[in-house]
């Protein structure tokens, strides 16, 4: 029942990065093409917005140029990345398959893919390991930055393949039980705050009793240490020196503050627990995630 659920929230395309230069990425396309048949297929391009505008032979800030310049600008280099998905579309389709395309705008392009992912609830992604010219049989680790990043930071949910000149280079697999423990975990979560807050509740509609109690016992402390006060007097008036040391010590036992709390004295145990095992599955996530990008 949960992975049909899951499969109803989860986009099963296989989304496909590429990038702006068609002739380097058309191996790793084709890569695609011959070993996802009979999958829906969206190929993603991370536009970025250019930051220098050209103004009369020469380029300038886009924070110092007039709007308008860089606005015009701006929609020209988009309409250039849209020709070019446009290109990768024919390929496919020429392949016989029919692909979408989609472009991210965003100045990072490892940032837009990760955000990508996260926004459509990605499954499965491929995108380059490196660019050809870093190519080699024996290469079986990541080259690019770019793809090191992703497979750092995107979700755990995400199965994501690197491809370099045509060749798959590495694979990091979806972690759905880490998922799952983290989902559970997160409800006792939802479930303890719930908690918390009826016991705050109930803890308000019985403060002003407990104020009254209080008050209360703060009156008798201070009727009882006037009597010992007036008794001590007494005794000493009559020469009473160990009944005095005597009355003494029960004054200093009587004001001795209670112990210090704890830090988490506040907590219950539900909550404590729930602390120590989201700390531990995030740590066992971190080391697969490095494990993984290796």
């Amino acid at each position: 029942m949960e992975e049909k659920e899951e499969a109803g929230v989860m986009d099963e395309r296989i989304y496909v990065a590429l990038g702006r230069e068609i002739a380097n990425n058309k191996s790793n396309l084709a890569w695609v093409l011959d070993n996802c048949q009979g999958n829906k297929i969206c190929i993603v391009l991370v536009h970025r917005p250019p930051q220098m505008i050209p103004v009369l032979g020469t380029k300038f800030d886009a924070a110092t140029v007039d709007e308008e310049l860089v606005r015009a600008y701006r929609e020209k280099q988009k309409a250039k990345t849209d020709k070019i998905l446009d290109e990768y579309l024919r390929i496919c389709l020429r392949k016989g398959v029919q692909a979408e395309k989609l472009c991210v705008e965003m100045n990072s392009i490892e940032k837009g893919i990760v955000q990508m992912i996260s926004e459509n609830k990605v499954r499965k992604f491929i995108m380059g390991a490196a660019s050809d010219k870093h190519f080699s049989t024996k290469m079986e680790d990541l080259r690019s930055k770019k793809a090191i990043f992703v497979c750092q930071q995107a979700s755990a949910t995400c199965h994501i393949r690197f491809t370099c000149k045509g060749y798959l280079i590495h694979t990091r697999e979806a972690r759905m039980d880490e998922v799952r423990a983290l989902s559970a975990l997160l409800s006792d979560f939802q479930r303890l705050v719930t908690s918390q807050s009826s016991a705050n509740l109930d803890q308000d509609s019985g403060g002003s009793k407990r104020k009254s109690e209080h008050a209360e016992g703060e009156e008798e402390e201070r009727t009882s240490r006037t009597s010992s006060s007036r008794s001590a007097s007494t005794l000493s008036y009559f020469g009473g020196s160990e009944a005095s040391s005597s009355v003494s010590v029960m004054e200093e036992i009587s004001n001795r503050s209670s112990p210090p709390s704890l830090p988490c004295s506040g907590m219950g145990l539900g909550m404590i627990t729930f602390l120590i095992n989201s700390t531990k599955l995030w740590q066992r996530l971190a080391i697969q995630n490095h494990k993984h990008c290796e």
